[in-house]
């Protein structure tokens, strides 16, 4: 039996193991529960969720350069549960956006970025040279 990927509860679980090594995070605007920073307000975190079926992403521009304020900043790729993660640096991220010359849409000013698991590891297909490997289930690196 395959279990059913539930966005909201795996979320729940994921920002409750963040705040074991952070303490209570805050939201940073009401309207966006996913986007969060700890009480010293120096790291950033955005969470987002796909269904192993989908992997599929939007990671919006005027969120990367908001991100750019904050000491530390993440994005938290959740593929249908919170054991199955990819915590990257947003500064990462952004590196290999310009390295590979990606364009935001037009109509939502975000970067569409597919998950591609296969032999050779995971990456997104919209940045090859991204090797999430060193970012898979590492929640130690927002310590």
């Amino acid at each position: 039996m395959i279990a059913k990927e539930n966005a909201t509860e795996e979320k729940a679980i994921a920002w409750r193991l963040i705040e074991r090594i952070h303490g209570q995070t805050e939201a940073v605007v009401k309207h966006r529960p996913d986007w969060r920073t700890t009480p010293k307000a120096d790291t950033s975190v955005l969470m987002t969720f796909s269904k192993t079926s989908q992997l599929f992403y939007d990671v919006s521009k005027k969120d990367l350069e908001l991100f750019a304020s904050y000491r530390r900043a993440f994005i938290i790729f959740l593929v249908g549960s919170h054991k199955d993660v990819f915590i990257v640096p947003t500064e990462v991220l952004s590196e290999h956006i310009e390295s590979h010359g990606l364009n935001a849409s037009q109509e939502y000013g975000d970067y569409k970025l597919h998950l591609i698991r296969d032999y050779r590891g995971s990456s997104f297909r919209e940045l090859p040279s991204l090797n999430l490997a060193p970012y898979f289930n590492q929640y130690a690196q927002l310590l």
